[in-house]
């Protein structure tokens, strides 16, 4: 009779695991549906506002600036900086050893560093963002240095030098900003005047194509 208490105890209990373990899923399938759907609801205004040719205007804050150039790379974007009075605000800039040209960069772009690793985008990002605090990592998981990751962007002629302070104090501070949204073939030439051909005065051709678009947001200082 013992062992027959406690096979049926024993039977007992494996039945509550088997239910409390189904319960767990349940609750992680739909906090997962939770997630998709905010994520869905966040980024609603930027799909419905920005579908379609043509370029689009709004003041927006540092909820929407920061978040942008977080998702830099990961959807494609490329994001040029204006100071109030339509002046170019400083990135970083890029030293040509051969000429001793220094170039001044105020866009944030695949093309230029060469960066080739998901790390080595965050990195990037949070670099430009935080300056010397940016807490870097390598593609081991270890503490790297901002001179260290900063060597590590040059690359043949090119040396990168970096803004030391940051970015995020300026989009704090100002907290507002007129941003341009538009979009352009990256093998066609976009109209304007070299990097200052941005989201608000480039030419977006209306013709149905199946070349990849790119993403052109600018920011100036409101």
């Amino acid at each position: 009779m013992e062992n027959v208490a406690e096979a049926l105890k024993m039977a007992g209990e494996m039945l509550l695991f088997i239910l409390a373990l189904g319960v767990s899923i349940s609750s992680f399938s739909q906090a997962r549906e939770t997630s998709d759907m905010l994520l869905k609801y966040t980024d609603r205004e930027y799909v419905t506002q920005y579908q379609g040719v043509g370029t689009t205007q709004r003041v927006v804050g540092e909820e929407t600036v920061i978040p942008t150039i977080y998702r830099a790379y990961k959807e494609n974007y490329k994001i040029y900086f204006y100071n109030t009075d339509g002046s170019p605000r400083e990135l970083y800039t890029v030293t040509n050893t051969q000429t001793l040209v220094e170039t001044s960069v105020n866009a944030i772009e695949s093309e230029r560093p060469t960066l080739g690793e998901d790390w080595q985008k965050d990195n990037f990002i949070m670099a430009l963002l935080y300056g010397t605090n940016a807490e870097l990592e390598d593609q081991y998981g270890n503490l790297i240095s901002f001179d260290q990751f900063e060597t590590s962007l040059n690359t043949g002629n090119s040396i990168y030098h970096l803004n030391r302070n940051g970015i995020y104090d300026i989009i704090i501070k100002n907290n507002r900003f007129e941003e341009y949204f538009g979009v352009y073939y990256p093998s066609q030439a976009r109209e304007g005047a070299g990097d200052n051909a941005d989201g608000a005065g480039a030419n977006v051709n209306a013709q149905t194509t199946t070349e990849s678009k790119m993403r052109v947001i600018s920011y100036y200082i409101y």
